[in-house]
C-alpha cells in the first residue's frame, strides 16, 4: 500500500490517541512513546515517568552523531534534559516530525510494530477508507 504524508500523520495521531486512552495500559505503548521522543529530540536515551509526568533524556549535542536508523546510541556525546508535560497525548502529537526522512522511517517501523492489536487495525482501516 502506497502511503502519503497525510495518511502517515493521521495514523500516527490515531495511534497516539489510542496509546493514551484511559483504561489502556499506557506502559504497553512505552516503546512507541520513547521512539517518537527520540526521533523528535534527537535523543540517545529516553525515560518516561508517567506518574510524575516527566521525561528524562540524553539529547545528542552534535548533529553528525545523530543516526535515525540506529535511533542513536547511549555512547554519543549528549546533554541531559529533564522535561515535564501536562498532557501526554498533546505532547506526543507535537513530536511528529513531518519531513520526508522521518515519515519514511515512522510508517514501516512504528505502524507495523504497534498496529498488531485487532481493535487498532480496525480503527486504522476505518479511517483509511473514510
Amino acid at each position: 500500500m502506497k502511503t502519503n504524508k497525510k495518511s502517515v500523520v493521521r495514523d500516527l495521531k490515531l495511534l497516539i490517541d489510542i496509546s493514551c486512552l484511559k483504561g489502556e495500559n499506557i506502559r504497553t505503548f512505552e516503546l512507541f512513546h520513547k521512539m517518537l521522543i527520540r526521533i523528535y529530540y534527537k535523543a540517545a536515551d529516553v525515560t518516561i515517568d508517567y506518574d510524575r509526568k516527566r521525561i528524562y533524556m540524553g539529547v545528542i549535542t552534535e548533529d553528525i552523531y545523530y543516526d535515525l536508523d540506529k535511533l542513536n546510541s547511549q555512547f554519543e556525546p549528549t546533554m541531559s534534559v529533564n522535561m515535564t508535560y501536562k498532557n501526554l497525548n498533546t505532547f506526543l502529537k507535537k513530536c511528529i516530525l513531518q519531513d520526508a526522512d522521518s515519515l519514511n522511517y515512522y510508517y514501516p517501523t512504528l505502524i507495523s510494530r504497534f498496529f498488531k492489536r485487532t481493535k487498532i487495525k480496525k480503527a486504522v482501516e476505518a479511517l483509511q477508507s473514510a
